[in-house]
């Protein structure tokens, strides 16, 4: 009896397919890089054309900057979803002139490239550097990245990358997340500045997070059972000696939790746990109070509670 199986009928089409797309794959010729794009004899001029758009937007020269760009131009990025018409960026330019001074580009390079088919056809110049300007006192230094598509000495469109976040960090503009109640998270960001500041022995930081006013206080209870008051005054004595007297060793660490923040108008109360990390591996646990005021539209510290967790 034979007993050797063969391969079932409905299998032989398949595995025939499967090896004939192989082939085909195979087959086709991948595109190199000089297939698809070329040098152009336009690359002095599409380069020179860019640099002129973009020294124009620093200068605030922006009628002459309009000069260089097609009426139906759209500028594209940071992210995907970017997009502005020449009007819109316009506009954008007009005010970051008025709020910025010192601005220049260093480290610039450019290439120019024509790609010979597909969507991208056409002259296009890529230009990368860093944008250096100063804004509410601060400097900022933006590495960026700018690729243009050029046609008849005109730039139709371009793509604008560079990191937003960062500089949003840098001049003290902060990113909510969605269904947080901004107030509440403002205070919670000053609980735990305030915190990282003593911690790092900054009293001038330290400070900042503090309202001046005559009845600010720190209620006290430690370990012993003992609780005692620093008043105002006592506070500012404590804030000035922070930076001199470092009475907190490297490498401690804090945590928050628990929170229960409540808002009311221009004041705020706060409870929430706090654990300390020493270096030498103990913990200390405290259940902690505060009570905040909004001044001039900013969270302060007013009163602080701080009772030992058993």
């Amino acid at each position: 009896m034979n007993y050797t199986k063969s391969l079932p009928q409905r299998g032989i089409i398949p595995l025939f397919l499967m090896i004939f797309l192989v082939h085909v794959v195979m087959a086709q010729k991948i595109p190199k890089h000089n297939d698809v794009v070329a040098l152009t004899g336009n690359a002095d001029k599409n380069v020179q054309l860019l640099n002129n758009y973009l020294d124009a937007l620093l200068a605030g020269n922006l009628p002459v900057a309009r000069s260089y760009l097609a009426a139906e131009f759209k500028e594209y990025g940071p992210s995907a979803s970017d997009s502005l018409t020449l009007d819109q960026v316009m506009k954008n330019w007009e005010t970051a002139n008025r709020q910025r001074t010192e601005e220049s580009i260093t480290d610039r390079q450019s290439l120019s490239i024509k790609a010979k088919s597909g969507p991208a056809k056409g002259e296009w110049v890529m230009g990368w550097g860093t944008y250096h300007w100063k804004e509410n006192g601060k400097m900022i230094h933006l590495p960026f990245q700018i690729t243009a598509r050029v046609d008849k000495d005109k730039i139709q469109q371009a793509f604008m990358y560079y990191d937003r976040a960062s500089v949003q960090n840098k001049l003290g503009y902060l990113s909510i997340p969605p269904n947080v109640d901004p107030d509440a998270y403002m205070i919670r960001k000053v609980i735990e500045a305030e915190t990282a500041a003593w911690l790092n022995n900054d009293g001038e930081e330290m400070g900042t997070y503090w309202a001046d006013l005559p009845y600010a206080a720190h209620t006290v209870t430690d370990e012993e059972g003992k609780a005692y008051i620093i008043t105002a005054s006592e506070i500012g004595q404590l804030v000035s000696r922070l930076s001199t007297q470092k009475p907190n060793k490297p490498g401690t660490t804090f945590k928050n939790t628990n929170y229960n923040i409540r808002p009311n108008g221009n004041a705020a109360w706060v409870s929430f746990e706090q654990t300390f990390s020493y270096p030498d591996g103990r913990t200390v646990a405290n259940l902690e109070n505060r009570y905040l005021e909004k001044i001039d539209g900013e969270w302060k510290i007013t009163h602080m509670t701080s009772i030992p967790k058993r």
